[in-house]
């Protein structure tokens, strides 16, 4: 059950497909940067989001998208206008969008879509259409947002129909925290400092170049899974972004100012980073980092030397580590206990299950709650490759999700109503969930019960 590279890379291509298909639509309508960027940010941010929503998680995209598109480009005239005030605006505007995450599943899926657009607008020069009136200064950023859901509507519905998407599964609501104060508490407050640091710091320091400072800060402390995947976040958005200011000095330096190679440069860099996103966050801060930096000098905007953003970038990263580890951390191994507590109720419900139809959505919640746990512990994975290299044991957390799948699989092909021992075996693993020197013998039985 878990997620193959080609299925990864696969789902790269797709969403490729439908940001290509809003870029062609948007250069046609309405050529500027910032229609581009946002028609961009949208679609990519979409094409991840949606790609286990069912019909009702389609509609809230759709009526929520069009908003987060207004307030987007209205926070970039903010901080155009005002620096100061669209600062406070836009660290309130993000604290709230991870506060209501552990409210209700919609709320958790408008988490999920703001990132990447927000993200866009410290770098636009002008809101989508802001040249061409009031009116179409609404209207544009509402009609891109709908462009880009109904692009990647389609692009993933003609996908599944040709079986290169399997069915989607709808997330499930998020399990109980059992921290105190809450997992999106915590986080909300994390943010918080970071960006009032990142802002503060990368204004005083770097003046009209700190957007990179708050962009690396928002990456590494916007919903980490835990410690262990902020730094690994961190380390992949260095490395990425370092590459690509190398690799942008070429074109940036030889080419003209109004050149439409220009242009297709940075759309082609955006290209690789959403190809091969899934693969590595490293090729998305690549990609990012290359087009920004061809679209500044397109724009006429400063841009500094490849050394100075480098420090900028390693400040921002620097700015959210710190806030992540040190304001209310949260442990990997107390994020991936919540998410094998799905896992383990999937697996009994499985066990359980009567009727076909019984069986089926159970499988259909063991593969969605399968997928939490794979994110929330891939940090602590590649930290088992690398121990390996040593003959050292990978960290507890990991071997974990290891036994969650193994036992996934056995449970998947039980009979219909599984034995009870497996079953007694799974109740016990769903105890030890609270103590977690208990958990994984607890988890090795159950595996072993089947």
């Amino acid at each position: 059950m878990r997620d193959r590279w080609q299925a990864r890379l696969g789902r790269g291509a797709l969403a490729l497909i439908a940001v290509a298909i809003v870029v062609a639509v948007v250069l046609a309508i309405l050529p500027e940067p910032a229609a581009v960027m946002l028609g961009i940010a949208l679609a990519a941010s979409l094409s991840r989001s949606q790609l286990e929503r069912d019909r009702r998680g389609r509609i809230e995209a759709l009526l929520i998208l069009p908003v987060i598109g207004l307030v987007g480009v209205a926070l970039g005239a903010l901080l155009r206008a005002s620096p100061g005030i669209g600062a406070v605006v836009y660290v309130m505007v993000l604290v709230a969008a991870v506060a209501v995450r552990g409210r209700s599943l919609m709320w958790r899926r408008i988490g999920s879509l703001v990132a990447t657009p927000f993200l866009a607008v410290l770098f636009l020069p002008a809101g989508a259409g802001a040249d061409r009136g009031p009116v179409v200064a609404v209207l544009a950023p509402i009609g891109i947002s709908v462009l880009a859901w109904t692009v990647v509507t389609v692009v993933q519905a003609c996908a599944r129909a040709r079986r290169l998407l399997p069915a989607a599964i709808p997330d499930g609501p998020a399990p109980p925290s059992r921290l105190r104060p809450s997992a999106s508490t915590r986080s909300a407050l994390q943010l918080g400092v970071a960006l009032t640091a990142a802002f503060v710091i990368g204004r005083t320091m770097f003046g009209e170049h700190w957007p990179w400072v708050v962009l690396s800060t928002v990456i590494v402390a916007y919903l980490p899974r835990g410690r262990a995947d902020a730094i690994r976040t961190g380390v992949h958005r260095l490395v990425g972004a370092a590459v690509g200011s190398l690799v942008a000095l070429l074109p940036a330096g030889i080419l003209p100012t109004d050149g439409g190679l220009l242009v297709a440069l940075a759309l082609a860099a955006i290209g690789i980073g959403i190809l091969f996103r899934d693969l590595g966050y490293a090729a998305w801060a690549f990609g990012v980092t290359v087009a920004l930096t061809l679209l500044q000098r397109l724009t006429g905007q400063p841009s500094p030397l490849v050394g100075q953003r480098l420090i900028e970038i390693v400040v921002g990263v620097a700015i959210g580590l710190l806030a992540v580890t040190l304001v209310y951390p949260v442990r990997t191994t107390d994020v991936v206990r919540s998410r094998l507590s799905g896992v383990l109720a999937a697996v009994s419900d499985r066990l359980a299950a009567m009727e076909p139809t019984e069986t089926r959505a159970a499988e259909s919640r063991l593969q969605s709650a399968l997928r939490e746990l794979d994110r929330s512990v891939a940090a602590l994975t590649d930290a088992g490759r690398v121990l390996a290299l040593a003959r050292r044991p990978p960290p507890r957390a990991a071997t974990w999700a290891s036994d969650a799948h193994l036992l996934a699989a056995r449970a998947v092909a039980a009979p219909t109503p599984g034995p009870g021992a497996p079953r007694r075996a799974v109740g016990e693993a769903r105890r030890a969930l609270r103590s977690p020197d208990d958990l994984g013998p607890a988890l090795r039985r159950a595996v072993e019960s089947l």
